[in-house]
């Protein structure tokens, strides 16, 4: 009876806490908007040291999260890891898309938005080509985008699908199914909050009941609590996606598989991925759920690229950027493998 009643009183003090996460608010290492395109926003961090590259580094996330996960805790973040390995760093930052925004596609992501903060970084700084980092689904754009344009000098991925349809590609299985027509008419755009519930259906267990009993066991830890709390407000914190553009990834990608049978066009111009020949950077979690190796693994096959390289590091999608296993050995990783490929 007495564990029953301990038990009561931390679930009662952790729903205390959490009425916390609205007030919380974002922090960054220091940084400047450079550039905004509609609701698209280009951001340049300030340097931590002096740079070791004078390439310039464009990072782009998935559109169906915030980027604040690779800066969420400033002091540890993936970010200040790249800044203090010498990278010069610029985010790309897909804001927040609202009705009016329902039609745009992966063709403006690609071809108007990802082209413009490219081509801002290319006159302010006076190179003739960027790096280009992609993550997730911001990975597939920055891949397409190196495609059809030659603006990239070499190109980092980071937990990006290739194949949509390998075997032990849940969410492909599931898409594969989809009426998104439906659902789109229904909605407009893609409500973030669905999509946010979506994934947490894939693994409810971890994601709400374990999840949450270790936050409950960790109350007393003041830090350890502060940066659960900060994770929960990202999570929560996903933007609609645009009702077009959501359409062309499950209709395109997941249901036709078009990028690898070379049947993806953007701007007329067709993604032939045996065009690309720069060096590539491709990265992948071990214990990815959302974006299976199997999906990423597959690029090799269908690029030219004679400067392909291939690491994996031990985390899942999103622990990568912030779990203690993975630490700073990845920015290093990356800020490494740049400098190499600098000339």
């Amino acid at each position: 009876m007495q564990d029953d009643f301990i038990f009561l009183e931390k679930i009662n003090q952790g729903l205390v806490e959490m009425t916390r996460i609205p007030g919380i608010q974002y922090e960054y290492n220091a940084r400047e908007l450079v550039s905004q395109c509609d609701k698209i926003k280009l951001y340049h961090y300030h340097p931590k040291i002096k740079k070791t590259d004078s390439i310039p580094l464009l990072v782009v996330f998935a559109t169906v999260n915030r980027p604040e996960i690779l800066d969420l805790f400033p002091e540890h973040s993936f970010i200040r890891g790249l800044l203090e390995n010498g990278m010069d760093v610029y985010l790309l930052d897909w804001g927040y898309p609202s009705v009016e925004d329902q039609l745009i596609s992966i063709n403006d992501y690609v071809t108007r938005y990802l082209h413009h903060c490219v081509q801002f970084i290319i006159e302010s700084t006076m190179q003739p080509k960027i790096n280009l980092l992609g993550i997730c689904q911001g990975g597939v754009l920055c891949l397409c985008y190196s495609v059809i344009f030659e603006y990239i000098k070499n190109l980092v991925l980071i937990s990006t699908p290739i194949d949509f349809q390998t075997k032990d590609n849940v969410i492909g299985k599931i898409f594969k199914r989809l009426d998104v027509d439906t659902l789109v008419n229904l909605t407009g755009n893609i409500p973030g909050s669905w999509l946010t519930q979506f994934f947490i259906s894939l693994r409810p267990f971890e994601l709400v009941g374990k999840k949450y009993l270790r936050f409950i066991d960790h109350l007393s830890d003041h830090e350890w609590t502060d940066k659960f709390l900060r994770v929960e407000k990202w999570l929560y914190d996903a933007p609609d996606q645009t009702g077009t553009s959501f359409t062309g990834l499950v209709k395109d990608l997941y249901q036709q598989n078009k990028l690898i049978k070379g049947e993806m066009y953007l701007n007329h111009k067709r993604v032939d991925l045996t065009r690309l020949t720069i060096p590539i950077l491709n990265i992948m979690a071990a214990e990815d759920e959302i974006v299976p190796m199997s999906a990423t693994r597959a690029l090799k096959k269908y690029v030219s690229s004679q400067t392909y390289t291939q690491r994996v590091f031990p985390s899942g999608h999103i622990g990568i950027y912030i779990s203690d296993k993975v630490g700073n050995s990845m920015s290093l990783a990356i800020s490494n493998w740049l400098k190499k490929h600098r000339l």
